[in-house]
């Protein structure tokens, strides 16, 4: 199968859209026991937020690599005292999938 040359020019600049397209996932975790998680920008400007079973976190990861996401932001179902807002999250994606692993679960989704 040949291509035309305007076929060409078009695959070209879809493929030149698709690189500036990062892909993300939202995930839901449940949390399993009590524990807390610092959220902010950095360490001098974080708020700790303490966690109940049953209460949920939500995150959005961004694939820049496959192997290692980074978190974009946190957000928080069942918890009175917080909005549910994106917040910041100032750790890396490695120790933020620890924490997750050691204290949640992940939800099914319907």
């Amino acid at each position: 199968m040949k291509l035309t040359f305007k076929q060409y020019l078009e695959g070209k600049d879809q493929l030149r859209h698709a690189i500036n397209n990062v892909p993300t996932t939202i995930v839901e975790y449940e949390v399993c026991k009590y524990c807390s998680l610092y959220v902010g920008e950095s360490k001098e400007e974080s708020t700790l937020v303490t966690l109940k079973p049953k209460q949920k976190v939500v995150v959005k990861w961004r694939y820049d690599s496959a192997e290692k996401p980074s978190p974009e932001h946190i957000s928080f179902i069942g918890i009175n005292t917080l909005s549910e807002d994106n917040h910041q999250v100032f750790w890396t994606g490695e120790k933020l999938h620890k924490w997750l692993m050691r204290h949640t679960k992940e939800s099914k989704q319907p």
